[in-house]
Parts: structure tokens; C-alpha cells; sequence
């Protein structure tokens, strides 16, 4: 009965480190998983703004990655402007690779534009270009979130 024991408190030892390690490789993974988000302003319509995103997944590390299809958010401050839909679907970065999404159209509306953000609009008035944030949201391996604010300016820089 005690050599149960010891072999039981082993089996857990063992399985306790095995676990740790894993836990440790992909805290490394999610720091080191690079996300490239670029969003320009695809057309002008008499709806709104459209804007185009394109998102590149980058993995650097040793190992392969499943990563989930990243839902994006495009906010100013804490107002959502606009958001891609959600998938279900689950993306292989093998490794020392990158994998680009095709590309989002999102319209923003302007009346939504003008109604949830107004400092956007005076922003774009004085300076001639709108800072935005977009939000990238994903799980890796089905275990770690994810998430990358990027700070993007769009526009020429000419006061409207």
C-alpha cells in the first residue's frame, strides 16, 4: 500500500511539472506572438466610411500554433466605432511563419460616427487625421486570450 503511494505521489510530481512547463511555454508563446493590424480607409460613401483590415499573425517561436480568427474592434476611446464578426474557426501558424487574414471591410456609419464619438470628428476637423484604436482579440491554443491594442492614424495630416 505505501509503494501505491509513492508511485501515485510520483505520477502526480511528474504530471505537475509536465504542466507547469506547458503552461510556461505558452505564457512564452502568447508575449512573443506578434500581431500586425493595418486599417485604412477603403472608400467614402454617402452611408459612412469604409474601412479596410487586414490582419497578419506572426509566430516566431520553435513550436506550431493553433490560434482562433481574431475578432477585431475599432474604437475611439471607449466608444466602439465598429466590430468584425465572430468565426469560429481555428488557424495553424506552423512555426518561424506568418499568416495573413483576408482582408475586413467594416462601415462606420456617420451617424453612428457622429452621435458616438464627436470628439473623433473635431479631432478630424483640427488635425485632419483620426486617431483610432483597433482591438485584436483572439485565443491561443484554445487555453491563453490574447489581446493587442494598436493606436492607428488615418488621414493626410490637412486640417479639414
Amino acid at each position: 500500500m505505501a509503494i501505491g503511494n509513492y508511485v501515485m505521489m510520483g505520477a502526480g510530481a511528474v504530471a505537475l511539472v509536465f504542466g507547469a512547463r506547458y503552461v510556461m511555454r505558452l505564457n512564452r508563446l502568447s508575449s512573443e506572438l506578434e500581431v500586425v493590424t493595418k486599417v485604412s480607409i477603403y472608400r467614402v460613401t454617402i452611408s459612412g466610411i469604409d474601412l479596410r483590415i487586414e490582419v497578419t499573425l506572426k509566430n516566431p517561436s520553435g513550436g506550431s500554433v493553433s490560434v482562433k480568427h481574431p475578432f477585431v474592434k475599432i474604437m475611439h476611446g471607449e466608444s466602439t466605432l465598429a466590430s468584425s464578426a465572430m468565426k469560429d474557426t481555428d488557424m495553424q501558424i506552423p512555426k518561424f511563419s506568418e499568416v495573413t487574414l483576408d482582408p475586413v471591410i467594416l462601415n462606420v456609419g456617420f451617424l453612428p460616427l457622429a452621435t458616438s464619438a464627436p470628439a473623433l470628428l473635431r479631432e478630424y476637423r483640427k488635425t485632419g487625421q483620426l486617431t483610432i484604436t483597433a482591438r485584436t482579440v483572439t485565443t491561443i491554443n484554445n487555453s491563453i486570450p490574447f489581446t493587442k491594442n494598436d493606436s492607428i492614424k488615418l488621414g493626410t495630416g490637412i486640417p479639414a
